[in-house]
């Protein structure tokens, strides 16, 4: 057959995206590929070929290059020159792709290439989308890094963000918070400045004050000699823990000013008298004055950062709280709108019932329909909540709040509704109408009611029902008890409620009732219960504190090989996965 002759058939072929068949192609030494520029060191028929091999790849006619890669690196390198012209980093984007689809070994560096161009612009939702649908993640990536991920949201300089990069990422919840993190690596980089300059104000700077420590680290310590193999590295890692160090410093202050109150540990792992000497004694004494100088420059948290904090803290309503209590004028009205807009930034956190219960107590000494309105919020709450079950609730009311058996009488109706219907508003609606006027006191003459008792007992049973401290529906048993002078107890039954309530916890482990009461109050309080709190549970059980958390710690030490409650500063605490080992399954 003549290949010289082309059979027309009458039959249309398209030629878009086919490579021709085999063509020529100058070979060009193997070599790795840095930039554009490189394109030079190649000869005069490399360099007419690459012409040719760019114009039909932008006409989507690919190549076989024939193992000669060079030409496709180049490629790379030239189509993120021509990016910085035209800033159009979707078409840079499609471009890549095409490339390392039809020329795979430069697809990996492709997508580097592509992501560090995404950081300049600070599109991280790019970012992740190209991350997993390419699976491109990487260990050394600076994507990971500190500085990478602020640089664009806090338009840090170069040098910032390679000062940044050095430190390990501070991996911890209040951290993770992306305000509080962004105030954190704002302050820190304010305060180092801050201590730079006071030191080359003494001939030296930030950076040889650290070196001198690491040095002695290194002769002290570790007993490295200067210029010995590894002496370098080890100078580095030392470096940079210190700098972690101090960042861990700054952090702690930004915990602080945000009313966290557990701090971050800031002891360094060198024990030499030197090392604390330069470090301790003296760096970071300048550190402290530094951050102490800088601290009211901490942006306050905004709403959605307020909200991340209280769930984090359970207890840090109360630092807002004393606040709303000691600017207490005298208006009710404002007083309740600062509790329910307190309870809305709180909507995350498991004490939130607690703000409202703790707000009803304080204005039932000074206006009873408000106090009454803060406990509805307390109880809708407490029925939202995972520890109260819908059956049964018992808590104190001040007794001062009702001046009569029918206005008992109808805030139970109230309380029972809501916890039919679930339905606030319609509670609070209703509320007013406790203390309405609703008729004139009237003066019954017993003598003429004994006369007509036996003619109208029924009646009389119905009066008699009507104004005792008792209330009951189709679904609840509504019951009312006085403590004292000051004091009532309501309490709430279901009348389905006919079995007693199944434990929450293994029931293998044989809790007491008072061991799974305490375990609520964890529960409730997010793991972390101030110790003040359980040492006042404790001896309202006629317990020792120490002897309760002991206890529980005994009981599950054979399950969970470790304890179960910890100290931590003001608090005890229980890590998560055990307390999800002692629930019932």
């Amino acid at each position: 057959m003549d290949n010289s002759v082309i059979d027309v058939t009458g039959e249309g072929l398209s030629l878009t995206g086919m490579a021709a068949a085999r063509p020529y192609v100058p070979y060009w030494k193997h070599q790795y590929v840095h930039s554009y520029s490189e394109i030079e060191g190649a000869g005069n028929e490399q360099r007419r070929f690459y012409k040719t091999y760019k114009a039909n790849f932008l006409s989507g006619i690919y190549m076989d290059i024939q193992g000669n890669t060079n030409y496709a690196f180049i490629l790379l390198f030239d189509l993120d020159r021509e990016y910085e012209n035209h800033k159009d980093i979707a078409r840079l984007e499609q471009q890549l792709n095409e490339l390392g689809t039809h020329y795979p070994k430069t697809k990996t560096y492709g997508l580097g290439l592509l992501i560090k161009k995404l950081q300049d612009t600070g599109d991280d939702a790019a970012i992740e989308r190209i991350r997993r649908k390419e699976n491109y993640y990487t260990f050394d990536d600076d994507y990971w890094k500190l500085g990478s991920k602020f640089k664009a949201k806090l338009n840090l300089s170069n040098e910032d963000v390679a000062l940044l990069n050095k430190l390990s990422y501070p991996d911890n919840n209040f951290f993770n918070i992306e305000f509080c993190g962004r105030e954190i690596v704002k302050f820190y980089l304010s305060a180092i400045k801050r201590l730079d300059e006071k030191y080359r104000k003494e001939s030296s700077s930030l950076d040889n004050e650290l070196l001198k420590i690491a040095g002695i680290v290194a002769d002290e310590e570790l007993y490295y000699r200067q210029g010995s193999d590894g002496y370098k590295y080890l100078m580095e890692n030392v470096i940079t823990e210190l700098q972690s160090n101090i960042f861990r410093h700054c952090e702690n202050t930004v915990r602080e000013f945000y009313g966290n109150k557990r701090k971050l540990n800031t002891d360094i792992p060198y024990t030499s008298a030197n090392v604390k000497a330069e470090y301790s004694d003296k760096l970071v004494i300048r550190l402290q004055k530094a951050l102490a100088i800088y601290a009211p420059t901490i942006a306050p948290p905004d709403r959605t950062a307020e909200i991340d904090l209280n769930a984090q803290n359970p207890l840090r309503w109360k630092f807002r709280f004393d606040e709303i209590i000691q600017k207490y004028d005298g208006d009710p009205k404002k007083f309740v709108s600062d509790i329910v807009i307190l309870g809305t930034l709180n909507k995350r956190n498991p004490a939130l019932e607690n703000i409202f219960y703790e707000a009803s107590k304080f204005m039932a000494e000074h206006e009873k329909e408000s106090s009454l309105k803060l406990y509805i919020y307390y109880l809708h709450y407490n029925l939202r909540s995972a520890k109260f079950d819908d059956k049964q609730l018992t808590k104190t009311i001040q007794k001062k709040l009702f001046a009569t058996n029918e206005q008992i009488h109808d805030f139970q109706i109230i309380v029972s509704n809501l916890i039919n219907d679930k339905d606030l508003e319609n509670a609070l609606i209703a509320l007013p109408k406790v203390y309405a006027v609703k008729r004139k006191k009237i003066q019954l003459d017993r003598d003429a009611i004994r006369q007509v008792n036996e003619k109208h007992a029924d009646t009389v049973e119905l009066l008699n029902e009507y104004l005792k401290d008792e209330y009951e529906d189709d679904t609840n048993i509504f019951k009312t008890e006085e403590i004292n002078d000051d004091e009532i107890v309501m309490a709430i039954t279901s009348k389905s409620d006919t079995t007693e309530a199944a434990s929450a916890f293994d029931s293998s482990l044989n809790f007491t009732q008072i061991q799974q009461e305490v375990l609520e109050m964890f529960a409730k309080a997010n793991l972390s219960v101030i110790q003040q709190d359980v040492d006042v549970f404790a001896r309202s059980k006629g317990v020792f504190k120490n002897q309760l958390i002991e206890s529980l710690n005994e009981l599950c030490y054979d399950t969970l090989d470790d304890v179960l409650i910890e100290e931590e500063d003001e608090y005890y605490t229980i890590n998560e996965n055990y307390y999800q080992t002692i629930t019932a399954k």
